[in-house]
């Protein structure tokens, strides 16, 4: 295999004598320079693999150096690293082409960063042969250097991701980020968590594209951003309760706080169903950094506060829906609802036959949180407030009956007020009442644009038992939470 050729820059005639003495010994071809006009003279003659240019080398200063190598066609690929005894200047930084190394270093790092630097170019060349899938190591090279090289050279398709037994997905349209997603989390929150990925593999299929596009920035300005929000949650996640300790929201200071912010008024709503930091930031739909910022400042006006670790568990029973349904049902809502303290919907019911309505009844009284009222009335006139099922201490869901007489049916405008599902229920029913129900069941889907259940004669059947009902209400619930409104 060719030699890889270095270049080293710099005045100091031991540097270029013991460096370039190690760097031979490590299989490459060095030439050397010690003022940035033989540098560039040798650029041009050699085209070298790689640049070590110190930061006050003589001549043509290291910024002016990158300016003339970036601006000639030729060498503008060619990866530079300063060398200096200051901070990095990123203002000299482009992209996956250059590095920083503060003097004084040993061989090994220079080594380390030499080899780092030359699998990127490595991948950066198969990127740029058109049509060809490749796939890696995360260990080599970072997502972050992956994506601004995919950036460079404007690529469309699918990177895919695998860590530890998760799954990432990557899309990029001509070079920009375009969707992220892992597990149930998509957007920017799932692109930050990725990037955060040191581990794994990677595989790119090129021309791979998708409909569902989640993120808008630029790819430079969502790794500036990714950059920055990762060192600032390593620090602020140390400073906020442990993994084990729970929160709450303070009651009497709860209102203050509630809808001044999405953020907040999201942390909010989630410590209905979830106590610590961690599973906020799980369940949160901003990124990691902003779920604990959001929790800090709650925290420092004293809106949260931590709750006793040996408070014994409520011995409850197994609820209806797991908080993620609850938290989705309550999230589309929002989309269509005023802001308000408790969140209430409404589900239509319409079942001809009284025998069923008390059977159907009956099985709800054995859900966790239903409360029936008016039920002995409402199922013998065949219409009006069933009960109400309380999912959480502020979301409730009335569950109404609708009349299928049609002189009644001026009556369907003022109980379906709020209705966010229909269900309707059928069982024994002749020709002539089944084909009025079904046109009614059209209507309801029709006029009201939203999820409608329609169970079938069997499905009906006796014994319409506890867990029959169960399943019916959950599958509908599930339906309005996630289908769209038509």
């Amino acid at each position: 295999m060719k030699r890889k050729t270095i270049l080293i820059a710099d005045p100091d005639r031991d540097v270029l004598k013991q460096l370039g003495n190690a760097l031979h010994d490590r299989g490459y071809d060095v030439r050397a320079a010690r003022d940035g006009s033989k540098a560039l003279e040798k650029v041009i003659l050699v085209h070298p693999d790689v640049v070590l240019i110190d930061g006050e080398c003589p001549m043509i200063p290291p910024q002016k150096f990158v300016q003339i190598i970036r601006s000639n066609p030729t060498t503008e690929d060619i990866p530079i690293i300063v060398m200096g005894r200051g901070e990095s200047d990123e203002s000299g930084v482009h992209g996956y082409r250059e590095g920083f190394v503060r003097k004084p270093f040993n061989t090994d790092e220079i080594h380390s960063l030499l080899a780092a630097t030359l699998r990127k170019m490595a991948t950066a060349e198969e990127v740029r042969e058109e049509g060809r899938e490749i796939e890696g190591n995360l260990s080599q090279i970072s997502l972050v250097d992956l994506l601004q090289i995919f950036n460079i050279n404007r690529k469309t398709g699918l990177l895919e991701v695998r860590a530890n037994g998760n799954e990432g997905h990557i899309y990029v349209y001509e070079g920009n980020v375009v969707h992220a997603s892992v597990g149930k989390h998509r957007a920017e929150k799932s692109l930050f968590r990725l990037l955060h990925w040191r581990d794994g593999t990677f595989a790119f299929i090129p021309e791979k594209t998708t409909t569902d596009l989640n993120i808008r920035r630029s790819t430079d300005v969502l790794l500036l951003e990714g950059a920055r929000q990762s060192d600032e949650l390593g620090r602020l996640r140390d400073e906020l309760p442990g993994v084990n300790v729970r929160l709450e929201a303070v009651p009497e200071l709860k209102e203050r706080y509630e809808g001044l912010h999405p953020v907040t008024q999201q942390i909010m709503d989630l410590l209905e169903f979830y106590n610590t930091v961690d599973e906020l930031m799980e369940h949160s739909r901003v990124s990691d950094f902003e779920t604990c910022r959001a929790i800090r400042t709650l925290m420092d006006k004293g809106a949260l506060r931590v709750i006793d670790e040996e408070v014994a568990e409520p011995t409850e029973p197994q609820p209806l829906l797991d908080h993620d349904l609850i938290y989705e049902l309550k999230v589309k809502l929002a989309e269509t609802q005023q802001p308000a303290k408790v969140t209430r919907a409404k589900v239509c019911l319409l079942c001809p036959d009284e025998t069923l309505r008390k059977e159907f009844a009956s099985g709800m009284r054995k859900l966790p949180g239903m409360e029936l009222i008016g039920q002995l009335e409402s199922i013998k006139r065949g219409f009006g407030l069933l009960g109400v099922l309380q999912l959480s201490e502020n979301f409730h869901i009335d569950w109404m009956l609708l009349p299928i007489q049609a002189s009644l049916r001026p009556l369907w405008q003022p109980l379906g007020v709020g209705m966010v599902g229909g269900l309707v229920l059928r069982s024994g029913l002749d020709d002539q009442i089944l084909y009025r129900l079904n046109l009614l069941a059209h209507e309801l889907t029709k006029s009201a644009g939203v999820p409608v259940l329609q169970l079938s004669e069997e499905a009906c059947s006796s014994p319409v038992d506890a867990a029959k009902v169960r399943e019916v209400v959950v599958q509908l619930l599930h339906r309005i939470a996630f289908e769209p409104k038509t």
